[in-house]
């Protein structure tokens, strides 16, 4: 066996792509995980949920159908498949050489359901009239009973072989039919349709509802109590043995098919619409019910679980949309994406007494046989990567296994629109060793990979569980988007001689940036420098040993970091201007008379290049005392006052004013007068 192991260093990209890692950061597209193949397109390949991709197990046709869904498949006594299916109600006999004959068309658009009692016969349910058909042991249809529902979703035999069981809806009951056709209402429930029915080795009768996503448990008497209560609100199918119950949901965001009757034709016969089937993805999931009560979560995916079928420890669930086969072990909790359709949903699942399995499905209505051997080749389509830009493309590998007639082989394509057409290049040649495999597509924006896994020997597969593909974005200059600097004439700074600068900055290539900061005062000839090799995206200027004026900084960002000389790219950005201010307001002061006992004063206050912010005067050394310009409001750079002095004794006296501006700076004047006695 050849094992193919994944090892990346830095010397084999240096072998590989010399260029590439010289040139700048080398971006990785890693996919290894079940998740990360969401948008893949799978063909014949199938998905583990570690993120292994192998070949799928080959589904070969059994038999073509004119239905467009296989609802249900039993084996009768003589290991003939007996085939309900719709949109027209047929029940096919497929012989094991794979000849299917009609045994029954009949009004009934669909037939939902089927179940074999102990002599041979066997057991139709059927919509959009509640009917259930026999067919005897030589294949004669005829009508057995009427329900009075619209469906027949699921029927079951009690364990003596005395009864059948039929689940119905839209009414949610469950009728007894005893050995006449007699239907009776066995029991009640306050759900929509019941949709899977089984009885026990103890004559309980188990059902899974349609509405609250209930699984029942009743005994023979009619009383029923609820098991367990899902968060889905579909339970799909049931299997029952002596340990547990295992129940399977199927909750779509969008309800079941639902098949409706319209008014009658002129012939008397019921024309009939149908719903769209298609389910809607949710989370769904698998659950075992113990003896005890405690459920335990089995399997769960996106995907709506539609059958399921045990066979020891092993289940094997069938799924829709993509109509996916997976098996999952109970005791390991391992599971693993088996087979997998072109198209349509696996709606039922048979196995028969020689041991091997059969897929019904819909949309079309098919019977696959699953087979124990790989598919010869499979293919996986990656979802296409977006490298936001124009990229160079560099080492691909993979890890995986290619036993002894397998191989595994990867192809790549580029493109500048989102979606592969005609304009994206051709697929580049095959890829077939990982150790030293390059991506050969042209640059461009998006990239696509295709995995092919081939086998010579149907018993053996090649494995995936890996791929790696490194590139390079074609390197663009940063942008400094924006500076954002302080103005005094805007804000009060608690430190206005200490200015904080900030700026926001992108890179296309993601490169990491540096940044050199630069200043400009008004009447300059040229910028000086500040600060170079930030790595931050803001900066304190303390301005205490700038001269006062109007400037603007200069930011330049570079991505040299993760460019070599020579093709490091720089972008800037010069900022709105600022003003630094050292220059103290001018004032003046002087008195303007008396009013009784005060003394009036007037004063003006003017700063070269920042606005007033506050102003106050003191007498004689005592208290400041606040004052506002004329206009109420400290809104320009120069200001007028007028005010007054508390009552003043006969005396000499000496007013201080004082005003401070934006940029911190305090300017101030003096008077010295007098009041006398007189002039009180």
């Amino acid at each position: 066996m050849l094992r193919l192991r994944w090892t990346y260093y830095v010397a084999a990209v240096t072998l590989l792509c010399p260029s590439l890692l010289m040139a700048a950061k080398v971006k990785v597209w890693h996919q290894h995980t079940l998740s990360q193949y969401d948008k893949a397109q799978l063909k014949q390949v199938v998905l583990s949920n570690e993120g292994v991709l192998r070949l799928s197990r080959q589904l070969r046709p059994l038999a073509k159908l004119d239905a467009a869904h296989v609802w249900d498949i039993v084996e009768d006594r003589d290991g003939n498949l007996i085939v309900a299916t719709g949109d027209e109600g047929k029940i096919y006999k497929v012989p094991p050489e794979g000849k299917p004959v009609v045994l029954h068309t009949g009004e009934q658009s669909e037939i939902l359901c089927l179940v074999r009692a102990s002599d041979g016969s066997i057991y139709a349910g059927t919509g959009p009239r509640g009917q259930i058909l026999r067919l005897d042991p030589h294949g004669q249809t005829k009508l057995f009973s009427q329900t009075g529902e619209s469906y027949v979703w699921s029927l079951a035999i009690d364990a003596k072989g005395q009864a059948l069981y039929a689940g119905t809806g839209p009414h949610g009951r469950i009728y007894r039919i005893n050995g006449e056709g007699k239907a009776e209402v066995f029991y009640r429930t306050h759900q929509d349709h019941i949709l899977c029915l089984a009885v026990g080795s103890d004559n309980m009768l188990y059902a899974g509802t349609d509405k609250g996503g209930l699984v029942y448990r009743i005994d023979p008497r009619g009383k029923g109590f609820v098991l367990y209560q899902a968060k889905q609100g579909e339970i799909r199918t049931l299997k029952v043995t002596s340990e547990a119950v295992y129940a399977a949901t199927s909750s779509p965001t969008q309800r079941r098919r639902k098949i409706v009757a319209s008014e009658e034709q002129e012939d008397g016969k019921s024309s009939l619409a149908s719903v769209s089937s298609a389910p809607a993805s949710g989370e769904n999931a698998v659950y075992r019910i113990a003896q005890d009560g405690t459920v335990r979560q089995l399997f769960r995916d996106k995907a709506m679980i539609l059958s399921l079928l045990r066979q020891d420890e092993r289940f094997y669930a069938g799924t829709g949309m993509d109509g996916q086969l997976f098996e999952f072990n109970e005791a390991t909790r391992e599971r693993s994406e088996i087979a997998r359709l072109d198209h349509g949903q696996i709606l039922c699942l048979c196995r028969r007494r020689d041991g091997s399995i059969v897929l019904g499905t819909g949309d079309p209505g098919k019977l696959y046989v699953l087979q124990d051997r790989y598919a010869e080749r499979g293919s996986v389509y990656s979802e296409v990567l977006d490298a936001q830009i124009i990229s160079k493309w560099g080492a691909l590998h993979w890890e995986g296994e290619t036993p002894a007639g397998t191989s595994v082989s990867v192809a790549t394509r580029s493109g500048n629109v989102v979606e592969p057409d005609d304009t994206w290049s051709d697929w580049s040649e095959e890829q077939a060793d990982p150790e030293h495999a390059l991506i050969t597509a042209p640059p461009a924006r998006f990239l696509q990979y295709r995995v092919t896994l081939t086998t010579t020997d149907p018993a053996r597969t090649p494995t995936v569980r890996a791929v790696t593909l490194r590139y390079k974005t074609t390197n663009q200059a940063p942008e400094v988007a924006k500076i954002s600097v302080p103005d005094l004439n805007a804000v009060n700074l608690d430190n206005p001689k200490k200015l904080k600068f900030k700026w926001s900055a992108v890179d296309a290539n993601d490169d990491d940036l540096t940044y050199r900061l630069l200043v400009r005062k008004e009447g300059w000839n040229s910028w000086v420098e500040l600060e170079d090799d930030l790595d931050k995206t803001e900066w304190e200027w303390d301005t205490t040993t700038t001269p006062s004026g109007t400037y603007q900084i200069k930011v330049i960002a570079s991505d040299r970091k993760d460019n070599p000389e020579g093709e490091a790219l720089t972008g800037e950005c010069v900022s709105l201007p600022f003003v630094v201010c050292h220059e103290a307001p001018a004032v003046t002061v002087k008195t303007a008379g008396l009013e009784g006992d005060r003394v009036l004063l007037e004063a003006t206050a003017r700063s070269p290049l920042v606005r007033l912010t506050s102003a106050s005067f003191a007498v004689n050394g005592k208290k400041w005392t606040n004052i506002f310009p004329e206009d109420g409001l400290f809104d320009s750079k120069a200001e007028t006052f007028r005010f007054q002095t508390e009552p003043l004794k006969p005396g000499t006296y000496v007013l201080v004013l004082r005003v401070r501006d934006a940029a911190g700076n305090t300017g101030s004047a003096d008077v010295v007068f007098k009041v006398s006695p007189s002039s009180r």
